[in-house]
């Protein structure tokens, strides 16, 4: 993670963007070597994740923006890389829509 300036964030934020930071991070590697997960995201994406154990959490991505903005920008060009956008605005639009 960027050295960060102690008293700007809390330990709390600093922890929570780590797992969003994580998150993000494993979402990208198993893509990278799991065919059958990268189908089935495509396919169900908000289930396949909850089966993962995989949580986005737009309030931890929010908080991972402002804690470590090149890490989140580093993640979400691998994650474009290996999803369509198709993924990315079923992601976006509530689940119960």
């Amino acid at each position: 993670m960027a050295q960060i300036v102690a008293s700007t964030f809390t330990a709390e934020q600093v922890a929570e963007a780590e797992k969003a930071a994580q998150t993000l991070e494993a979402l990208v590697g198993r893509l990278g070597h799991d065919d059958e997960f990268a189908s089935a995201l495509k396919e169900q994406p908000r289930q396949t994740l909850a089966d993962a154990g995989l949580v986005i959490e737009k309030e931890s991505m929010e908080t991972l923006m402002l804690v470590d903005a090149e890490r989140f920008d580093k993640a979400c060009e691998a994650l474009f890389d290996l999803v369509d956008s198709d993924f990315l605005i079923s992601m976006s639009t509530p689940s119960c829509g």
